[in-house]
């Protein structure tokens, strides 16, 4: 995890950091409808919901950027990407181990799960 952060803080090009966010957002959603269609889930309130967080994405990293030109400084961009691609990045592992993919740490995730249920 470190690596990866430390990765991101490296990126200095917002467009770079636009188009990674960009990808986790847009693979979230294509695996969110997969799991959606495999386990026969499909439902207009919960794409729409969906829909509103990825909205929200896209505000906090404009923000993030806007904050960043304005203050001069690159640190509330790449805060926003690195919260973003990890939550996406997350939620992405998760839907892929759901519609049968076997992901090695799956295990991890099924723990917080049956935690946070309790």
């Amino acid at each position: 995890m470190e690596q990866f952060v430390e990765k991101v803080v490296g990126l200095n090009e917002p467009k770079t950091i636009f188009m990674l966010c960009g990808i986790f957002v847009f693979t979230d959603v294509l695996t969110g409808y997969l799991k959606a269609f495999k386990n026969k889930k499909v439902n207009s309130s919960i794409s729409r919901d969906g829909y509103i967080k990825k909205v929200g994405w896209v505000i906090a990293i404009l923000l993030g950027f806007l904050v960043d030109l304005l203050v001069g400084v690159n640190l509330f961009l790449i805060g926003s990407a690195i919260v973003c691609i990890s939550t996406e990045g997350i939620s992405v592992y998760e839907n892929l181990g759901e519609i049968g993919i076997n992901m090695p740490f799956k295990k991890y995730f099924e723990k917080l799960d049956q935690k946070e249920s309790e």
